[in-house]
């Protein structure tokens, strides 16, 4: 790091000897490899026998839930950008409806009743602990919520429709 000053004031500078290489999450690694199938709506028998066989969503590790979710996309039930979105837990909002005069997040449906910190702050904390731990209740928790603090329609997004498609899935993993 070097120092320098301008009009008397110390500034700061990082060269780039302080600066190490930025690296890829490990779902960005996974996902580069991944090849999108054919879109289907769901899973042909055998298919969902073999992915029960490697499978378990009563517990999945971060490692066993990102090769699970390219399974998918590679099967054609979700795209890339879809896992990444359901693994990272964006919720979607209507940008029509955000009033930034409220301070409690974009997600419009945030009152008074929700804390400041939990619409959106502590959201992403909760989803850093859930795709950790991985699993069907998880994903339930999360899409519950996401449902709850949305403005968007939950019964036309496709967005929804395809998490409860992925949930659905991961369901039929337990039995």
């Amino acid at each position: 790091m070097t120092m320098t000053t301008i009009n008397g004031f110390p500034i700061y500078a990082v060269t780039s000897k302080e600066v190490k290489p930025g690296k890829p999450s490990y779902f960005w690694e996974q996902a580069s490899k991944w090849v999108e199938g054919s879109k289907k709506d769901q899973l042909s028998a055998e298919e969902l026998e073999r992915l029960k066989s490697r499978y378990s969503s009563k517990n999945m590790s971060k490692e066993d839930t990102v090769a699970f979710m390219g399974e998918l996309v590679e099967a054609g039930i979700m795209t890339t950008s879809r896992a990444r979105d359901i693994y990272y837990g964006f919720i979607p909002i209507d940008e029509s409806k955000v009033d930034l005069t409220k301070n409690q997040s974009v997600l419009t449906k945030c009152d008074e009743a929700y804390e400041p910190p939990m619409c959106l702050a502590a959201l992403f904390e909760g989803v850093g602990t859930m795709v950790e731990t991985g699993g069907f209740n998880s994903y339930r928790n999360w899409y519950e919520y996401a449902k709850s603090v949305t403005d968007v329609d939950v019964d036309t997004s496709k967005y929804f429709q395809d998490c409860r498609r992925y949930l659905d899935i991961l369901e039929q993993l337990g039995r």
